[in-house]
């Protein structure tokens, strides 16, 4: 079990350092932030009728490495939900501004709203969800 904690956490701070490598002179893709370090954007939608969300949000990072914990806090909560099974079938964008998730999109009820909010709660290194889902 040791071994496998110790594997796991090289494989995380292998990512960390990748994801840092990348993002130091490129954008954030798709279901992330687009903005240059220091610069600003914000903006939100989310389509009830075809069942799609998109978001923009609003960071202000001081290092690459802050951009990379975000990235990495993203991962860990897209397969939170994943694992769960709550963001089957759903579109759900997940956005991360240090250590603050950001959940919008469009959910098939109330309580899958919730329970997917719970979800991202309990995903390591999170310190706070907003969940901004939908449901019809």
């Amino acid at each position: 079990m040791d071994r496998l904690c110790a594997a796991a956490k090289c494989v995380r701070l292998a990512l960390v350092g990748a994801i840092t490598i990348v993002l130091a002179g490129t954008q954030v893709l798709a279901g992330q932030v687009q903005a240059a370090e220091g610069n600003s954007v914000e903006s939100s939608s989310v389509n009830a009728e075809h069942d799609s969300a998109n978001l923009e949000g609003h960071h202000h990072y001081l290092s690459s490495d802050e951009r990379a914990n975000d990235a990495l806090l993203i991962t860990e909560v897209k397969s939170a939900l994943a694992e769960d099974g709550v963001g089957k079938d759903v579109a759900i964008v997940v956005d991360c501004d240090h250590g603050k998730i950001l959940l919008s999109g469009v959910m098939k009820s109330a309580a899958d709203a919730k329970h997917a909010a719970d979800v991202a709660a309990g995903a390591p290194g999170v310190i706070a969800v907003k969940n901004q889902l939908t449901w019809h």
